[in-house]
């Protein structure tokens, strides 16, 4: 059946989908005016006159009216002609105030005739996003070197799913500028608003007496601000931020969004997803298995498809409409996997996560804005772990790798503050590189190589999808293009790929022909450094004079590469014994665990090396420590040479080998790491 819509439905629909020409509202003010009557020199292609923001946050929704007015002082600023407005339709609309062009004390009003052309361009389509944002552009006509341009507008912004939500976050100019900045937060008197800025700005409240109450600053001609301290975590790189909320806290900012997700996590009666939970249920009584297949189906049974458009930028969809299209975002797919895990009695929830690290969240006010994605954290045999459906090939969960989030927002009944979400020291390598040389043949022969590479994580993640994507031919051009950036002194003849599900990995391996560099020592005798087994030192920890000394330093926490390298060599030249250089490694600094290990077993040569990231963070204190160490750092190379056998006294014993040919690199636990 279809429905036609009444007449002011259609009406509503069709003005949000065009720019639409009006007066700005009473509370606008007029644009600020310059601080001197002859602006600053500047060598940019743009230069501002003024930029103007304005916020109301009433009752008809969250309102922004954005004015600017620039000289174009270069051709390579004529490209700023080129208008695009963007807005989402479902939740608001776009208003053109002023649209003028200055040229040699002339003006001309553009207002009422620049015809925009409005599309809905999907700009991540690539990337299975649907959010369904509309683009206004229009090109300026005649516009010219010296010309200035005045913009206006005017965006009402109500969200679908919490229509009554005030709040965001501004971002004044983060670079050197001319002109003024200025910006306006206002509120009707008497509504609960929250409000912060960083140090860097000092707002004033609006002036008393009238009926709105908010805060307002301007910036003139602006330097740069404060340099973020060099190594600093992200918590510290906030600079010239205002933000303002509606909300009381973090858990009345979760307590709000908990029916969105309690109520697409429950399942109609006559579900096709409950033969699903049967299934599973009925093959093991384990939860970690149930936990594993019902995962599984999310992420292999259901594509990745962003959906923002209709209220969808934060309802999520329900988990019986996901399944019935098998697809779905992040919101939809956790979603389903709450449905299943809680039909499984599994305890389970949502959590917002920020996947760019999230670090600082707790000193933000409540914003949706700040999250940009969604997760699943189920307690299974009393240990919380994180479940994320929109990955693929997660067959086990003692292989899910430690994801870098540091805190995250928990979607609860009652509500819940933001969670500071634990940093264990990771346990499997997400790259092992495995190296075995025969160069038995002789010295002056070419060796016999097979190199493999275990990945795991989202590197490996992507290197499937990719190949998994190309026709063999392709694939195969792609993996010989990869090992020759790997290991360019390797001519490989043969390449290939392959997926071990079991162990959540990605196996990429060559084998070939290639040249050693033998060192020749005099004598008669030779070296071999060996590939894959020294460290490179650490670099220094150190920021400039005028930063904070005391603030701690980022690492790259959770990165763990293990590399395994075997040599099988030939026979020593005569009068001559093998022996090799390896001192074992055993020690951490500045957060970082540091392991080798080596051994030479008759003709065989074996050294295992780890570099394992064990904080997300180091003090002050242990920067200053790491500095002091790094002379002292064993950054020798490993390597197997000859040297003068003496008669009657038998060669000097050799460490055990740290590993053998049969040695189980994708097991969970290797010789990576000390026993």
């Amino acid at each position: 059946m279809v429905l036609a819509a009444s007449p002011a439905c259609a009406a509503a629909r069709s003005t949000t989908r065009e720019v639409i020409v009006a007066d700005p509202a009473p509370w606008v003010l007029p644009p600020p005016q310059p601080a001197t009557a002859t602006p600053p020199a500047t060598d940019a292609a743009l230069a501002a006159i003024y930029s103007d923001t304005q916020y109301m946050a009433g009752p008809d929704g969250l309102q922004v009216y954005n004015a600017m007015r620039y000289r174009i002082v270069k051709p390579q600023g004529l490209a700023a002609g080129n208008l695009t407005l963007t807005w989402s339709p479902d939740a608001g609309r776009m208003v053109l105030h002023r649209l003028r062009v200055f040229h040699a004390g002339a003006m001309r009003d553009l207002t009422h005739t620049a015809t925009f052309s409005v599309m809905q361009r999907e700009q991540n389509l690539e990337l299975a996003t649907l959010d369904g944002r509309l683009t206004a552009a229009y090109q300026i006509p005649g516009l010219e070197v010296g010309d200035e341009v005045e913009l206006a507008t005017t965006l009402t912004a109500r969200d679908p799913t919490l229509s009554d939500a005030r709040g965001d976050l501004y971002i004044m100019p983060q670079a050197s500028a001319t002109g003024t900045f200025r910006l306006r937060v206002s509120w009707p008197q008497g509504q609960a608003m929250r409000w912060q800025t960083t140090p860097d700005l000092a707002p004033t409240p609006l002036p008393g007496g009238g009926k709105l109450d908010g805060i307002a600053l301007e910036l003139h001609d602006p330097d740069p601000p404060a340099d973020v301290p060099q190594g600093a975590p992200a918590r510290y790189g906030w600079r010239r931020l205002v933000e303002f909320t509606n909300y009381a806290s973090w858990p009345d900012f979760s307590r709000r969004l908990f029916p969105l997700y309690d109520k697409a996590a429950r399942l109609a009666a006559n579900s096709p997803l409950k033969a699903e939970v049967a299934r599973i249920a009925a093959a093991s009584p384990d939860p970690a298995r149930r936990a594993e297949a019902a995962l599984r189906l999310v992420e292999e049974q259901v594509r990745y498809v962003y959906v923002g458009m209709d209220g969808a930028n934060l309802t999520p969809a329900d988990a019986d409409t996901t399944w019935q299209r098998r697809y779905g975002d992040c919101k939809g797919k956790t979603a389903l996997l709450l449905a299943l895990l809680r039909e499984l009695d599994i305890e389970a929830q949502p959590l917002l996560i920020q996947t760019k690290g999230g670090d600082g969240l707790a000193d933000r006010l409540p914003n949706a804005a700040l999250f940009d994605h969604v997760v699943v954290r189920a307690t299974i045999a009393g240990k919380p772990m994180l479940l994320d459906g929109t990955r693929l090939g997660d067959r086990s969960l003692a292989m899910i790798l430690p994801p870098p989030w540091r805190q995250g927002l928990p979607i609860t009944a009652e509500g819940a503050p933001i969670l500071s979400l634990p940093t264990p020291p990771p346990v499997l390598p997400r790259m092992v590189a495995v190296l075995d040389i025969d160069a038995s043949a002789g010295l002056s022969a070419r060796a016999k190589v097979r190199a493999r590479h275990i990945l795991r994580g989202d590197e490996a993640l992507v290197i499937r999808s990719y190949l998994s994507s190309l026709p063999a031919v392709d694939a195969e051009r792609a993996l010989r293009k990869y090992w020759e950036a790997q290991e360019n002194w390797l001519v490989a003849d043969k390449v290939s790929w392959e997926a071990d599900e079991a162990h959540g990995a990605v196996v990429l391996s060559a084998q070939g022909l290639g040249d050693m560099d033998w060192e020749d020592m005099g004598d008669g005798a030779h070296r071999y450094y060996l590939p894959g087994a020294g460290f490179s030192p650490p670099d220094r920890l150190r920021r400039r004079a005028d930063q904070d000394q005391t603030l701690p330093y980022a690492t790259d926490y959770p990165a763990f590469r293990c590399w395994a390298t075997t040599v099988r060599l030939p026979a020593p030249a005569t009068a001559h014994d093998w022996t090799y250089y390896a001192k074992p490694v055993d020690r951490s600094l500045g957060g970082v665990a540091y392991w080798r290990k080596a051994g030479l077993t008759g003709t065989v040569m074996r050294t295992v090396m780890s570099r394992r990231v064990l904080l997300p963070e180091i003090s002050a204190a242990q920067a200053a420590e790491l500095n002091r160490q790094i002379p002292k750092f064993d950054n020798d190379m490993s390597s197997v040479f000859e040297q003068t056998a003496v008669k009657g006294v038998a060669p000097a014993n050799h460490d055990a080998a740290p590993f053998a040919d049969d040695t189980d690199w994708l097991a969970a636990k290797t010789p990576c790491t000390a026993p």
